[in-house]
């Protein structure tokens, strides 16, 4: 099970850094993938899109550390299932946009679909198999107090 929940770290992990670079390069274009999903404030879409971008980065890289896991895991199942409605939002009504979700509009793979919503409700399902199971295996304060043993013991 410590490999598979180190699996789910390192690569939810991963993919919340991937998809964080962009935006934080392009907040404008991202403001914009915000927009277009029709669910906040459009003057809230700037606030957004200069925030949340940080938020995955620093979420992504706690899971890859193993630093906080447990506060990381919960951080990212509630953006994943806030991603996830906005998704099922836009694909109910027919919006006729691109995800945003690893970049802007402009660079994104391709309209809503069904493919966006499996992609983000397994994405959804891994981070909250995390959050439950992960038990700080493969951490890096694991790793620092093991260390902190050896050389307490001389080992």
């Amino acid at each position: 099970m410590k490999y598979l929940t180190l699996a789910a770290r390192l690569l939810i992990g991963a993919l919340f850094v991937y998809a964080s670079v962009h935006k934080i390069l392009n907040p404008a274009d991202f403001a914009v993938s915000v927009r277009n999903y029709m669910i906040i404030p459009p003057a809230w879409s700037n606030l957004v899109a200069l925030t949340l971008p940080w938020v995955e980065i620093a979420a992504g890289a706690f899971l890859i550390a193993g630093i906080q896991i447990k506060p990381a895991a919960l951080l990212t199942t509630g953006m994943l299932g806030v991603f996830l409605a906005a998704i099922i939002h836009a694909y109910s009504i027919g919006l006729d946009i691109d995800c945003g979700c690893f970049g802007s509009a402009s660079t994104s793979a391709g309209k809503i679909g069904t493919y966006h919503l499996l992609r983000d409700g397994t994405l959804f399902l891994s981070s909250l198999f995390i959050l439950l199971a992960d038990r700080g295996e493969f951490s890096l304060p694991m790793l620092v107090r093991a260390r902190t043993r050896e050389v307490a013991t001389g080992s």
